[in-house]
């Protein structure tokens, strides 16, 4: 088994997991988790999984046709000394019925950061539906949470 790079930073290791994605290598993609059972994956439309092995047999399933051409937008980062929490939208170009559509879904990724650098605990994207428009600066939430 290869040694895992080590990540200086999470967003290193999060751009690292999308090349891992469109490239389709589950080694690699593994290679940015923490070494936790406790570890935990959510694909849209999918089982919560939890644990190294049920996430890699999900990315395998994942790549069998190859690499997923996504793309991570409109992140959004907070960041302590050894958490980083990563809010995005993923583009993902998938082929239909009707020819190429662009898919987006929104995502969380979690690091912590580990002596052996920045290392993902979650991912978890579910389909975004419709986006929502930008809040007016000074405007009351319509809906809490």
């Amino acid at each position: 088994m290869r040694r895992a790079p080590v990540h200086a930073s999470a967003d290193a290791a999060e751009e690292a997991f999308y090349d891992a994605m469109r490239r389709g290598d589950t080694d690699a993609l593994m290679a940015l988790w923490a070494d936790d059972e406790e570890v935990a994956c959510t694909h849209p439309n999918g089982a919560r999984l939890v644990g190294l092995v049920a996430i890699r047999a999900s990315f395998e399933q994942i790549f069998s046709g190859g690499g997923v051409a996504v793309q991570a937008v409109d992140r959004r980062v907070h960041e302590g000394g050894l958490l980083s929490v990563h809010h995005l939208i993923e583009q993902l170009a998938v082929t239909g019925r009707g020819g190429a559509e662009l898919v987006e879904c929104v995502a969380t990724n979690v690091f912590v950061k580990t002596v052996a650098g920045w290392r993902m605990v979650l991912h978890h994207a579910s389909p975004l539906g419709e986006r929502a428009a930008p809040a007016q600066a000074g405007s009351a939430p319509t809906v809490l949470h």
